[in-house]
């Protein structure tokens, strides 16, 4: 989370307000920064730094406390977001997509949405609010096959003695599918007869 209103910086901007090399910086001086001071929360691929404490440690001086609380214009990653507004992150990142939530704001090379935009996009009517976040349940989205039905009516005549056995070559020819779709309908057909 980067606080509102906050300047922030990653390891490349900090070595050049250092005005050193990226890599003198790692080699240099980058342990003893890291020691003294602490990434934003939830920063990750960049890590980032709040400029206020980054320009403090580089003066030498104490280093400034972040704000505390929650702001509506702090700024989240996806992860963050989408555990305000209840749905996974990659349920914001393709809302932001899709214009159905508030695309975010660019920084240091990734995305970051406002703690406003999350809470609305969890106060929205669920007409259809994807997958939330530790959802169960894991049944298909498809539709029933007809196929399968129509073939449990033919197996059940088959058992009766009313027709010949079902093979999926006449299965195939029926409906023009492959053999190993006919086959996958007549295992539909008999899992739906044993249930039912």
């Amino acid at each position: 989370m980067i606080p509102h209103g906050r300047p922030t910086f990653d390891i490349h901007d900090i070595a050049r307000r250092a005005g050193v090399s990226p890599s003198t910086w790692r080699r240099r001086h980058h342990a003893a920064f890291a020691a003294a001071v602490r990434p934003l929360p939830g920063s990750e691929r960049p890590i980032i730094y709040d400029a206020a404490q980054v320009d403090a440690h580089l003066a030498g001086e104490p280093l400034p406390t972040l704000p505390q609380g929650q702001h509506p214009d702090d700024l989240l990653t996806d992860a963050e977001a989408g555990a305000v507004a209840g749905l996974s992150a990659s349920t914001i990142r393709s809302d932001a997509v899709t214009g159905t939530m508030d695309p975010g704001v660019e920084r240091h090379g990734r995305r970051w949405w406002t703690r406003a935009a999350a809470e609305a996009r969890a106060a929205r009517p669920t007409e259809y609010k994807g997958r939330t976040v530790g959802a169960k349940d894991k049944a298909p989205r498809t539709r029933p096959d007809h196929r399968a039905a129509e073939v449990a009516t033919e197996l059940k005549r088959a058992d009766e003695g009313q027709r010949a056995a079902v093979t999926a070559d006449e299965i195939a020819e029926f409906y023009d599918v492959s053999v190993r779709t006919a086959e996958r309908i007549i295992a539909k057909a008999r899992t739906a007869a044993s249930t039912s």
